[in-house]
């Protein structure tokens, strides 16, 4: 009995990292196992006495998540010296960032779904999502502290702030429909693509590759990481609600202001009717339906695909010069595979 009850919490899990999501299932014939494993680790740490987060916390980890960031920190140690047990916690770590700004995010967007679940602000009102961002936040420093890889905690850190930068940038450009592609690069490299640098990057320095090897990890996490963030963004527009875990045209109802809205500001034969429903805020549901309407037709999701092939191409070709070692396969599929995905 104890052997079929460890199998179905096994396929509980299995599912929970698999559903529906193609970009997991390229990568879990290679470290599936530890994969696996970094479920229960994420439940350890964020497991607490609190009764009003506990079971929220644990609810968000367990509704799944394609668990790229720590993939990539498993995959890029494979270009090293592979130890699980010596980047385990560093994979963990990035999760747990990536999880606490979701938490944050969703606050600032007072987003009422996260993965198809209501999110912990909808749940327990932001006041206590804050605190819940905070300590997993939190949790992370403690993890640090307990590995054997606290000298690299000055590259996280530095790419927390660089985040928080990016979020700011988001803020502070809400509504702006003057926005360039440069504006709006500076604001996802940070706010989204740095992080899959530093996930590359914390494995292959843990793992002790040569310099090269990190150098040419980091671009490729960059570079995914603005493909990732660009195909995001143009899914707001073309997915349902469903296959969002949240309502089509998020974004813009926001006043964030991404690379097909930038697209069709400047290219679409409606782009002043666009800009004037912008700037009136989106008084009606009606203005949101015509906004996505215009962006959809100006071409502006076309544009964007292209663009994020670009990065993928750019991404493929950073890590074309290393060892031609099984993950390398793997990590060029991933860059093909996450433009292709639909959410």
């Amino acid at each position: 009995m104890f052997i079929l009850d460890m199998y179905i919490v096994y396929l509980f899990r299995l599912k929970a990292l698999m559903r529906g999501d193609i970009v997991l299932r390229q990568i879990l014939g290679e470290i599936e196992e530890e994969l696996l494993t970094l479920e229960d680790d994420l439940t350890y740490w964020v497991d607490t006495n609190i009764e009003l987060i506990r079971q929220p916390l644990k609810d968000m980890i367990l509704s799944g998540g394609k668990r790229l960031r720590p993939a990539m920190v498993l995959a890029a140690s494979r270009f090293g010296n592979y130890d699980f047990e010596n980047v385990r916690q560093l994979a963990v770590s990035v999760e747990l960032i990536h999880m606490a700004t979701l938490i944050h995010d969703d606050i600032i967007d007072d987003s009422p779904l996260r993965r198809g679940i209501p999110s912990i602000q909808a749940r327990l009102g932001k006041d206590v999502a804050v605190f819940a961002g905070d300590f997993v936040f939190c949790k992370v420093f403690e993890l640090f502290a307990l590995s054997e890889h606290f000298s690299l905690l000055r590259i996280v850190a530095k790419t927390l702030h660089l985040i928080c930068e990016g979020e700011i940038k988001q803020r502070e450009d809400l509504f702006n429909t003057n926005l360039t592609f440069k504006d709006y690069l500076y604001r996802i490299r940070r706010k989204t693509a740095m992080l899959f640098a530093l996930s590359a990057e914390l494995g292959a320095r843990a793992s002790k590759a040569p310099e090269r090897t990190v150098r040419a990890l980091h671009r490729y996490g960059m570079n995914i990481g603005i493909a990732f963030q660009i195909v995001d963004d143009m899914l707001d527009f073309s997915s349902n609600d469903d296959q969002l875990g949240k309502p089509v045209g998020a974004d813009i109802r926001e006043g964030v202001i991404t690379l097909p809205t930038i697209y069709a500001l400047k290219y679409s034969n409606q782009k002043n009717s666009l800009k004037e429903i912008i700037a009136k805020g989106f008084t009606h549901e009606s203005d949101v339906i015509k906004a996505v309407e215009i962006v959809k037709n100006s071409g502006g999701l076309d544009y964007a695909k292209r663009i994020a092939e670009k990065y993928v191409y750019r991404a493929q070709q950073s890590i074309a010069p290393l060892p031609d070692i099984p993950m390398k396969k793997v990590l060029a599929d991933i860059s093909t595979i996450v433009v292709n995905r639909n959410r």
